[in-house]
């Protein structure tokens, strides 16, 4: 599978504010879904799947936010394909509420899911990294610290991850890595590129994910909207 690609320099981007105000008004004023948000996700990360890991056990790590929720959509959407899938949440089930807590409840109804409180030690085809995205607040602590070493040994193994939005321990804005960071693979943002994750180093390949919002919305934010030729589109250097 092949993606068009289009220059970091030509693109829109965002801090992770400004994001969370857009999801904000689209689900709000504008009315959308937040469930259909999250499908959208879900369905552009199982394309960088099926292009890069089409087959073995997937691995996804979520967290409690709208980050999470992609991941867990994604796990569930694999497994109705058939994929063997382990999921890890970052904290206890009982901290998940909204639209994750729903998103973690349906894959009881896959068998071929695995929900774990700790990480296997096995090998995965794939790791689909959802744990934090743009709210890290200081260096990962406790069990996303975890995650992390454990995702950079499956990744020396030659695991593919996949990244949502930024790695876990980077900060969308500006780049920064205050403690351990996931050397991602590749990296899906979702709607809109980050500021501080162009493509390369701990980013890995950079793709953009559509999301189908009206321009209005983004113009709105003082915005330009995005102008990407596919729903899925690799965000070159320069």
């Amino acid at each position: 599978m092949s993606f068009a690609t289009v220059p970091w320099d030509d693109i829109p981007r965002v801090t992770g504010g400004q994001m969370q105000q857009l999801i904000m008004l689209a689900t709000g004023k504008y009315g959308l879904d937040s469930r259909l948000l999250v499908e959208h996700t879900a369905r552009n990360v199982l394309r960088l799947v099926d292009a890069f890991a089409p087959e073995g056990t997937v691995l996804v790590v979520a967290g409690r936010g709208n980050n999470g929720s992609g991941g867990l959509a994604a796990a569930r959407l694999l497994a109705a394909r058939g994929r063997r899938v382990w999921v890890v949440p970052t904290h206890e089930a009982e901290n998940y509420s909204g639209t994750p807590k729903e998103q973690l409840e349906h894959l009881r109804h896959y068998e071929s899911v695995k929900v774990r409180t700790s990480l296997p030690k096995m090998k995965f085809a794939c790791v689909i990294d959802s744990a934090i995205g743009t709210n890290l607040e200081g260096p990962p602590r406790g069990r996303t610290l975890d995650v992390i070493t454990v995702v950079n040994q499956l990744v020396a193994q030659g695991s593919c991850v996949i990244s949502l939005d930024v790695p876990t321990g980077l900060k969308a804005d500006d780049g920064a890595v205050p403690g351990d960071v996931v050397h991602a693979s590749m990296t899906l943002a979702i709607g809109l590129a980050k500021r501080g994750a162009p493509p390369g180093e701990h980013v890995g390949r950079l793709f953009v994910g559509d999301l189908a919002l009206p321009d209005g919305l983004y113009e709105g934010m003082g915005l330009e909207p995005p102008r990407m030729p596919g729903f899925v589109t690799e965000i070159t250097a320069g």
